[in-house]
């Protein structure tokens, strides 16, 4: 089947009957406006007005994964001390830093998600698994998506560098989401696509450290100890095992999309054991590392809990659920420095 919608500034939406169903918008349709009333015909006031909306939309998902446990990760580490970096600084001060760590996180996924949400390949995905994201949603056209990264990254790059001063954190983090998306390592196989994740969250989370310790321009250099960099790779590696529990609840669009996720390649059963053996020892193992003793009973239970649900709750809504609570659990192993 397919249907034409025409207005006056000819934007086409054609939909397709196709192996994931007639209702979802073809990948060469991506690039036009799938609205029945274009963007083009909407006043200059009300696309205003729709730019906070959509940059909520773009990072929405994503969020609870990156934004909001490294932000944990960075304040929680300052918090802890000459532990993980030295630098002369309260807590009080650290405790004010918490929206430049949280700008340093959000903003860098933002420019992660349009490089991503820009690819017809990926709205295909996002009509079956996130279809509120504005390109599926007809908010926005792949080309505006590609226009507002041409301006949105240069802007966070000099944020970055001249503001916050993590500017190398923020040039590898740049360089892994060119790795990810164009260079489609991301779809390359759920092993390969860890690995790029994992490096990409000991930027995030090394960027986090620092300017939790160093604030803005205003204030000195900061420099992470040995144990500090101990820990980022600890939490890299918890990433690397677990990180593919996000795809159990994406499997629809995945394979619409035709990536290697693990549920895919190994089997749904198979995968879910991928996740839920690695939790309870990477508990273990960071209590361990930081001699929390009966201190870590809270993300002990969290995380055997998580691991149970991965194998005995199956469903697109149950393993949203236990993804969210991954996330919970990541966070909480964040915060054992502050702990100790």
């Amino acid at each position: 089947m397919s249907l034409t919608l025409t207005s006056r500034d000819d934007a086409r939406v054609h939909l397709v009957e196709s192996d994931w169903g007639p209702e979802k918008i073809c990948a060469e349709g991506m690039d036009k406006q799938p609205k029945s009333i274009p963007t083009a015909l909407r006043s200059f006031p009300e696309r205003l007005t729709d730019i906070p909306h959509n940059l909520w939309l773009l990072t929405k998902d994503d969020n609870p994964t990156f934004v909001i446990p490294n932000t944990v990760f960075g304040i929680c580490g300052a918090l802890a001390g000459s532990r993980l970096i030295i630098h002369d600084y309260t807590s009080t001060t650290v405790l004010t830093r918490l929206p430049w760590v949280f700008l340093f996180n959000w903003s860098n996924l933002l420019i992660f998600d349009l490089a991503n949400q820009r690819l017809p390949e990926s709205a295909k995905e996002d009509a079956l698994n996130k279809p509120w994201r504005p390109v599926p949603s007809g908010r926005m056209t792949s080309s505006q998506i590609r226009q507002s990264m041409l301006l949105a990254l240069p802007l966070v790059l000099a944020f970055n560098h001249y503001v916050l001063t993590v500017s190398s954190e923020t040039a590898l983090i740049y360089i892994l989401t060119w790795m990810y998306n164009d260079l489609r390592g991301g779809d390359e196989g759920w092993i390969f696509r860890n690995i790029i994740i994992s490096f990409a969250f000991a930027c995030f989370n090394m960027g986090s450290l620092r300017v939790a310790a160093t604030g803005t321009t205003h204030s000195t250099s900061t420099e992470i100890t040995s144990e500090g960099y101990t820990w980022v790779i600890i939490i890299s590696g918890v990433i690397l095992t677990t990180m593919h529990v996000q795809d159990l609840k994406d499997q629809a669009g995945d394979r619409a999309r035709g990536r290697k996720t693990a549920p895919l390649v190994l089997g749904d059963l198979p995968a879910r054991w991928t996740i839920a053996a690695p939790i309870p020892f990477w508990t273990a193992y960071c209590a361990y590392f930081w001699h929390l003793g009966w201190l870590a009973a809270a993300p002990m239970m969290l995380g055997t809990y998580t691991a149970w649900r991965c194998v005995a709750m199956k469903g697109k809504k149950t393993d949203r659920r236990t993804w969210q609570l991954w996330c919970l659990w990541t966070a909480m192993l964040y915060m054992m420095p502050l702990v100790r």
